[in-house]
């Protein structure tokens, strides 16, 4: 397996590992480690693991995932420990960049379907969304974006 089918997997499936959205935090921490960093403000809670980033609101008294980011262009800085042991030792090693007709490539064997949407809220990206699991994928318009270099996935949301 590689990055990209951990990409594809999450686009898809709308979870990261087999951990869904709704899911608590100890779920999260089971699956992908304890090596993150919690910024809780009041009711919201952002748990980021380098290129993961999950986004949780308290409901009840009770956590619950809402969205998760794959942060890819952070990637591309080179810096150890970004990709959580369990990710990498599932996908192998993480590449800095991806490329987004390599994505599509793997995401349509997979019977997966992006489509455009017309009215991006994110200047300076082209975004696309899986019409199934309704995840949206962001490519950067201008191809020195970051450094990305043309055609590369700045980020996937999963909500």
């Amino acid at each position: 397996m590689s990055d990209i089918d951990f990409y594809v997997d999450a686009v898809t499936r709308n979870e990261v590992h087999g951990v869904p959205l709704g899911a608590g935090p100890p779920a999260w921490e089971e699956v992908l480690g304890a090596d993150f960093l919690d910024d809780v403000r009041k009711s919201r809670m952002r748990r980021d693991y380098g290129l993961v980033e999950v986004a949780f609101i308290r409901r009840e008294g009770v956590w619950e995932s809402v969205t998760v980011s794959l942060q890819i262009h952070r990637l591309g800085r080179a810096l150890e420990g970004l990709v959580p042991a369990p990710l990498e030792s599932a996908y192998g090693k993480f590449s800095e960049r991806v490329r987004f007709d390599n994505f599509c490539a793997l995401l349509q064997s997979r019977g997966g379907s992006l489509e455009q949407v017309a009215d991006s809220s994110i200047g300076g990206f082209d975004q696309y969304r899986e019409v199934n699991a309704r995840s949206s994928v962001y490519v950067a318009e201008d191809p020195s974006q970051a450094g990305l270099g043309e055609g590369s996935i700045w980020s996937i949301v999963l909500s």
